[in-house]
């Protein structure tokens, strides 16, 4: 939710110029290219996206098998016009953090480093803790070291810092958990590994990653930031104040050198991931417990293994980081059993740059990644998420790692009991609550990772069935595709175990949902790219008639619900309001639309239908995540952020009143009465957010202000 800015006629003039002009940027060809047709689409795509956005600049680069393409969009330097290139250079911000996580695992396998050894084994003069730190929690952010504590100070540094510097700016933090408990990212924890590189290598970080990671991958271009250095083909940083562009403000990153205190390029990026795929910075089982997510100490996976995000994307194995800080956003995707990856950079902190990535990782791959799917009540939607999950998780797994975690055909048979009991209208209807409980836990190590190993087995047995290729396909056609095809080879299979077999209740609806996404999921369906360019008064009735008659369909209401905020990013509510209520009228039974009108409403001051429409959705599904105290808290921010106070104020009171009991939302509402200058109402909050939480330290700090403006 950005504010948009005021931009000249000459400005906006000149960003085109230089978008028709890009082709003379190009690092590699492109018209004879087997992608041809694809970049076509995407730079028509980059063109349309940045004349809504206003980002002045773009590099993005991808590999596939043995192609490279890069490009530049835009400007690297908009008071000089300098475009932006491939070999423009971006400050890389915490996708730094994986090339950290790469030089720890090197000097483990040096011998160097015990992973599992309290970090002042290498770092004495950092303060014990109440609790032990390990290096490899502090790997996959569980070592409860705390991320930035006071924004306004610590993310504005200017100054220089070394690297015990920078380590003294948190060295005196308490805990934020004990560690193994809580996820919880941390740039700080990342600093703490680069400082436990230089203990080890004798080296200082930079010098470190130069020689032994940049070097060998020959990423000439790439290096610690440094504002003194005459840097080739710097790009310029852009920020929005006061609906206005401005130049970025100063802030000196080697206070968080190794969180986030690298500069690249994207050419460099994909030299970078070349070089992973091909092994050629750590040995295979090394990569493959770096590619392993970890799990908190409940048994909940984190999706982060060692400085990567690594959740599936539809059936994919994928590894991925983005970055964000004064100057820049990144984002590098690989996807490494598919020889493929997508590195991207703007100099824009306002940019929203997954819509780049994605789309032309769509169009090189010809997928649809972030396709969802309808059903007609929150039970049915339940089933249709655990299918997906089962899928994504599963044939990534097998495509991976090529095994599963269940040991014998025991496991097996009680990871598909575990699937049979939870993944039914019965037992849905019967308990909702802790059932869904058990489906949202199916592929955390509290189920033994029922579902992945459900989803494993099928791929295992579609491979051997049908081969490779087949298996391929499956990231296109899907998980109703995927389970309907194991089930029919289940019929046909003389001697097939009965163990690892469906309910009858659920073939019967997976065999209604393969029928109705036959119908729905067509071609033209599955190629849409939906921006708030789109006419939706048209697209609404095509979709209309594209579903009518079936109960299971795509879901475009993430879509949607992007293209109205861009509308109220642009003081054009009836707009946003036109486009959302389409899209309840698509999805009526999900609460997905309710949440985003009530959202438009508090936009617009209308904080009683927001309320309404809150109720609404409520009604349709109580344990909608969208629906959480942290979703609300987010919400909240984002009003803050573009400046919207009161408008935030009223929805911390709305959201007080589904969740009475939560420390955050009492402490971002007290945030909200403090900015509005109710003084009281603030201190009245952030006791009530300490009496929920004693040791909510933004709190405890708030409080102490006003008080002491008080006394």
């Amino acid at each position: 939710m950005k504010r948009p800015y005021r931009a000249s006629r000459f400005f906006l003039g000149l960003v085109a110029f230089i978008i028709l002009l890009a082709s003379a940027f190009r690092a590699f060809g492109q018209d004879s290219s087997p992608y041809s047709g694809a970049l076509q689409l995407f730079e028509k795509f980059v063109r349309h996206q940045m004349d809504l956005d206003r980002t002045p600049g773009l590099s993005i680069a991808f590999m596939k098998d043995d192609f490279v393409w890069a490009q530049g969009y835009g400007f690297a330097d908009l008071e000089n016009t300098v475009p932006a290139k491939p070999e423009s250079s971006y400050r890389l911000a915490s996708v730094t953090k994986t090339i950290t996580a790469f030089a720890v695992l090197q000097l483990v396998e040096a011998g160097k480093i015990n992973l599992d050894a309290e970090v002042q084994t290498c770092v004495p003069y950092f303060p014990k803790k109440k609790w032990p730190v390990t290096i490899r929690q502090l790997l996959g952010h569980l070592g409860g070291i705390s991320h930035y504590r006071n924004e306004a100070a610590e993310s504005h540094i200017k100054e220089p810092k070394n690297t015990r510097q920078a380590i003294a700016v948190f060295q005196d933090f308490d805990l934020v958990a004990e560690p193994g408990r809580r996820y919880n990212y941390s740039t700080y924890g990342y600093n703490l590994l680069g400082a436990v590189i230089e203990a080890a290598s004798g080296e200082s970080y930079g010098e470190y990653i130069q020689k032994h990671i940049f070097a060998p991958l020959g990423m000439e271009n790439s290096r610690m930031d440094n504002p003194l250095d005459i840097i080739p083909n710097r790009a310029r940083g852009y920020q929005i104040v006061d609906g206005l562009l401005k130049n970025s403000e100063y802030v000196d990153v080697s206070s968080r050198f190794a969180g986030g205190g690298t500069r690249s390029t994207v050419i460099d990026l994909i030299k970078y991931a070349q070089g992973i795929i091909a092994g050629k910075l750590v040995k295979s089982e090394t990569l493959r417990e770096m590619f392993t997510s970890m799990a908190q100490r409940n048994g909940q996976l984190t999706g982060y293994g060692m400085g990567w995000h690594l959740w599936p994307l539809k059936g994919h194995f994928q590894a991925s980081h983005s970055g964000s800080q004064p100057e820049t956003k990144t984002y590098l995707l690989i996807f490494p059993e598919d020889h493929f990856a997508v590195a991207a950079a703007v100099n824009f902190e306002e940019a929203a740059l997954m819509p780049y990535v994605k789309r032309l990782a769509e169009l090189v791959l010809d997928e649809d990644l972030d396709s969802a799917s309808y059903a007609p009540d929150r039970g049915k939607q339940l089933i249709y998420n655990a299918c997906d999950w089962t899928f994504s998780n599963g044939l990534s797994q097998f495509v991976w790692n090529g095994k599963g975690s269940a040991k014998d055909n025991k496991a097996l048979a009680d990871a598909f009991a575990y699937f049979n009991a939870n993944v039914n209208e019965q037992a849905l209807r019967k308990d909702f609550g802790e059932t869904k409980k058990k489906i949202l836990a199916g592929i955390h190590l509290t189920s033994n990772q029922a579902f992945t190993n459900v989803g494993f087995y099928i791929a295992s047995v579609l491979k051997e069935a049908f081969g490779e290729g087949r298996l391929q396909a499956y990231a296109k056609s899907g998980p109703v595709a995927f389970f309907n095809d194991y089930i029919r080879l289940c019929r046909t299979r003389s001697g097939h175990n009965k163990a690892f077999a469906f309910k009858s209740d659920f073939t019967k609806l997976l065999a209604g949902w393969e029928k109705d996404w036959q119908k729905t999921y067509a071609n033209s369906v599955r190629r849409l790219n939906i921006t708030p360019g789109t006419d939706f008064d048209e697209l609404a009735d095509t979709l209309k008639n594209t579903f009518s008659g079936a109960s299971f369909y795509p879901d475009f209401s993430e879509d949607f619900a992007s293209a109205a905020q861009f509308f109220l990013d642009k003081n054009s509510p009836d707009k946003a309001f036109r486009i959302l209520r389409h899209c309840r009228d698509l999805y009526p039974n999900s609460p997905a639309p309710y949440i985003s009108l009530a959202a438009a409403s508090i936009w617009t001051g209308k904080s009683e239908e927001a309320r309404a429409h809150y109720m609404k959705a409520i009604s349709l599904d109580s344990t909608s995540s969208a629906l959480s105290s942290d979703q609300f808290a987010a919400s909240l921010g984002q009003l803050r952020r573009v400046n919207k106070l009161k408008e935030a104020l009223e929805l911390g009171l709305i959201a007080l009143e589904f969740h009475p009991k939560s420390a955050r939302l009492h402490l971002e509402t007290g945030n909200m009465f403090a900015l509005t200058g109710q003084r009281e109402k603030a201190i009245e909050y952030y006791k009530n957010a300490l009496a929920i939480d004693p040791n909510l330290e933004a709190a405890k700090i708030n409080l102490e202000k006003l008080e002491k403006i008080k006394s």
